[in-house]
């Protein structure tokens, strides 16, 4: 047995050095799991110390879940398929980012439409007509920003958005 990362002694190692990391900003489970394996601490080490973690309220995937969707959410910058991503590669299992995105919807009282409006206000692509490789450009943008086909439909169908309008 590697006493230097097994044993008591490892177990208070691992967890200060969790504390340090929470100090910094929440994480997931995964994300300590994958921090301690990477520290070549062994699996019951790990597990003791996320169970102690967890025990004392520090690590609580649902509400890191919550919290992190939310704020993705409000910063704008990114539709739901996206923030659905990043919490998966927190790991978190594809339900409960489900479960944790629709609970950061409702309560930053998030709009997909308004959203995706204001990253293409940004990025200056918004309240005039685009050329067609502005009109493909606008179109990618927000799908790589994880907006729905539906979004980018009803924002790229506008007049002051299509590039085929009868306002000329």
């Amino acid at each position: 047995m590697d006493t230097e990362h097994d044993g008591p002694e490892a177990v208070r190692r691992a967890t200060d050095a969790c504390l340090k990391l929470l100090a910094v900003r929440a994480r997931s489970r995964h994300e300590l799991r994958l921090y301690l394996t990477r520290k070549q601490f062994s699996a019951s080490v790990q597990e003791q110390v996320l169970e102690k973690l967890q025990g004392l309220g520090y690590v609580d995937d649902v509400r890191f879940a919550r919290d992190r969707a939310a704020s993705l959410l409000q910063k704008g910058r990114l539709g739901p398929q996206a923030v659905l991503q990043r919490l998966e590669v927190h790991g978190l299992r594809p339900e409960e980012a489900r479960e944790a995105l629709a609970a950061a919807t409702g309560s930053v009282d998030f709009d997909s439409l308004a959203a995706a409006r204001q990253l293409l206000e940004r990025r200056g692509l918004l309240g005039r007509r685009l050329e067609p490789q502005e009109h493909a450009k606008a179109g990618r943008l927000l799908l790589s920003r994880g907006f729905s086909e539906e979004v980018v439909q009803q924002l790229l169908g506008e007049p002051s958005l299509d590039p085929s309008g009868l306002d000329d």
